[in-house]
């Protein structure tokens, strides 16, 4: 009686146990978006956001939001990971006041320290913003 009763139990833990082990390689396969936001040097919002892709790149998309909603402002940008450049250019605000840049990259061995600044080539704004992905 008393195997019976041990059977009873062991059974069902050693089902649930293979189900939640055979889920978690599942989920940490696939990581969630590292998302980052800061305030530049005169109060426009900066946006930094990491992202493993399905084919292992690393999605990049960084972005300035102007406290003054103004068209064509030209800001100049580099970003960086583990302080190898990655991409620089120069971009123009939208009518609505900002700008972004999306980038998929081959991350680099090891952890990714993504760094993106921009400066406002007109009032010398600076912004510069980090994660770690």
């Amino acid at each position: 009686m008393r195997n019976r009763r041990l059977a009873s139990f062991a059974i069902p833990a050693a089902l649930v146990t293979t189900v939640i082990a055979s889920a978690i390689p599942a989920q940490a396969a696939t990581k969630p978006a590292v998302n980052s936001n800061s305030t530049c040097s005169l109060g426009s919002v900066s946006n930094l956001q990491v992202q493993r892709e399905d084919n292992g790149k690393l999605s990049i998309d960084f972005g300035i939001d102007m406290t003054a909603h103004t068209a064509g402002v030209k800001w100049s940008y580099h970003v960086t990971d583990n302080r190898s450049l990655v991409t620089r250019g120069i971009s123009s605000t939208v009518s609505d006041g900002s700008f972004s840049i999306t980038r998929a990259i081959t991350p680099r061995s090891g952890t990714n320290h993504i760094v993106a600044t921009a400066k406002n080539s007109a009032t010398g704004e600076t912004c510069r913003i980090s994660v770690i992905g």
